[in-house]
């Protein structure tokens, strides 16, 4: 019996050692139980911000974008930006101006007038000579045409002729030189049809020089004729007198009788 008895409430040792193990995982899973939720909850909750605040972001740029390309158009049109839109206007303009404006007059018939009706009260112009010579180029004839035709529409207009030289040679040479520079002048534009009445003939020689160095520019430059033309009326044109007998042997001698001895008295390239 005593035997039977301690067959009967013989624990193996097996089995006590898986009750053990049952016993210590218990503690374990509830535990892994109770954090697992505590974890996961917060990490979840973050990343739906993030997807949410990235696709807001993603909307307002989208937005923008759009706002700005309706700016920039609504720009362009005020301004007039658009290429096609200008062109076409441009042209419908000009040739409703076509139409509606007049065609221009030659440009020939306005100079022609501007020189018959002078805008100034006063005109000057300037004759230029070469060394010794009393000859007009082709330059001076037509500037000397444009005033005859000033003259003979404007019957009040007077001209002045003042004639210069350099300052090579003595005063009284030079003051018969120039002279005979603005007697030619006064010729050329009698020929032209201008009244003598209207003409009057001064000289300065080199006492009338603007330019002082011996310069070949210099020396051309006061090698010259200046013309001052102004309105001044005919009651107060001073009669032309007959010529002196010293302006009658310079138009036919081309010098003066008085030359400078150190001049050559014939070679008019050695003159002013």
């Amino acid at each position: 019996m005593q035997s039977r008895s301690r067959r009967a409430f013989h624990i193996s040792p097996f089995t006590f050692h898986q009750r053990r193990r049952s016993i210590m995982q218990k503690p374990s899973s509830v535990t892994s139980g109770n954090i697992a939720p505590a974890i996961a909850g917060p990490y979840k909750d973050t990343k739906e911000v993030y997807v949410i605040g990235g696709m807001v972001l993603i909307l307002a740029i989208v937005v923008g974008a759009a706002w700005l390309y309706s700016q920039n158009l609504v720009d362009s049109s005020a301004t007039g930006l658009n290429p096609e839109l200008a062109n076409n206007q441009v042209s419908t303009l000009l040739k409703s101006q076509s139409a509606t404006s007049p065609a221009p007059e030659p440009f020939a018939k306005t100079v022609a007038t501007g020189a018959s009706v002078p805008t100034n009260n006063i005109i000057h112009a300037d004759i230029y000579f070469e060394v010794g010579r009393k000859g007009l180029t082709d330059e001076a004839k037509s500037i000397l045409a444009t005033q005859a035709e000033i003259l003979k529409k404007n019957a009040d207009w007077g001209l002045l002729v003042q004639g210069y030289t350099d300052q090579q040679g003595s005063a009284s040479y030079n003051k018969q030189l120039g002279l005979k520079r603005a007697d030619t002048v006064k010729e050329e534009l009698m020929k032209a049809g201008v009244a003598e009445n209207q003409i009057k003939v001064v000289s300065l020689g080199k006492e009338g020089v603007l330019c002082i160095d011996n310069s070949d520019v210099c020396r051309h430059m006061n090698r010259h004729v200046h013309l001052e033309m102004r309105k001044i009326g005919q009651e107060h044109m001073v009669v032309p007198t007959a010529a002196t007998q010293t302006q009658e042997s310079l138009l036919s001698t081309g010098y003066p009788e008085d030359i400078d001895p150190a001049l050559p008295p014939i070679d008019e390239a050695s003159g002013s």
